[in-house]
């Protein structure tokens, strides 16, 4: 079952970048046949989702300059490794990459990594869902 949510009425709530990459990300997984009661929780662009392992939460990792989108040089930031994480190769990573606006989307352990087609890249942490 989806959450409905009225249409944002963008004049009075501009999203910020990382809102808008959340909700593409929550739209990405919602149409994945694996993923079910996909949600975009707004809070730092947070996504989350339930799978045949759990229910799990995408959360954006701030870079080394402390913003989210890391230009092409930037290093993507670590998190440590974690078992569960297996949903990030078998659900998450083969959807983004059906996507054109993702030149690229790797998994290690828990933590993602998403270079966009313009070049940028973020990461994501996988954790459960509190």
């Amino acid at each position: 079952m989806t959450t409905e949510f009225p249409p944002i009425d963008l004049d009075k709530s501009p999203l910020c970048a990382v809102d808008e990459e959340a909700i593409r990300l929550a739209d990405i997984l919602e149409d994945h046949p694996d993923a079910r009661d996909v949600a975009h929780l707004g809070t730092r662009g947070d996504v989350v989702f339930t799978t045949a392992a759990g229910t799990r939460a995408l959360n954006f990792q701030a870079g080394p300059d402390g913003e989210v989108f890391q230009d092409p040089t930037g290093t993507p930031a670590g998190i440590p490794s974690n078992p569960a994480a297996d949903v990030l190769c078998d659900i998450v990573v083969p959807a983004l990459l059906a996507e054109p606006a993702y030149q690229a989307a790797t998994a290690d352990g828990n933590t993602l990594t998403v270079h966009l087609a313009t070049g940028r890249h973020y990461t994501l942490a996988l954790s459960p869902a509190a």
